[in-house]
């Protein structure tokens, strides 16, 4: 996967605040992944938004950085997530 500079700097601007990702989730025995309906301590559930935004991966160690890479890795976040749906229009498979 390749990610140009110019569309990392648009990267979080494509987030639509449905804090979706901010919700704990459960890791049933097949490793699959279920959200639940507990939100992060963090999440502001009327703005959406993280209260400690630009620490929130040390004041919550269970936060993963929604990043080009680790989007891509995912398989919990919904389809409508506007950065699965950013890498399926824009991410270009390295060749092989």
């Amino acid at each position: 996967m390749r990610v140009t500079d110019p569309e990392r700097q648009h990267w979080e601007s494509l987030c639509h605040r449905c804090g979706q990702c901010c919700f704990e989730k459960k890791i049933d025995e097949q490793g699959r992944v279920h959200p639940t309906r507990t939100p992060c301590r963090f999440l502001d559930i009327h703005s959406r938004l993280c209260r400690v935004y630009s620490q929130r991966i040390t004041a919550e160690a269970d936060c993963i950085p929604l990043t080009p890479e680790t989007v891509a890795e995912l398989d919990w976040l919904p389809s409508d997530c506007a950065y699965v749906k950013w890498l399926g229009q824009h991410v270009k498979e390295e060749p092989g």
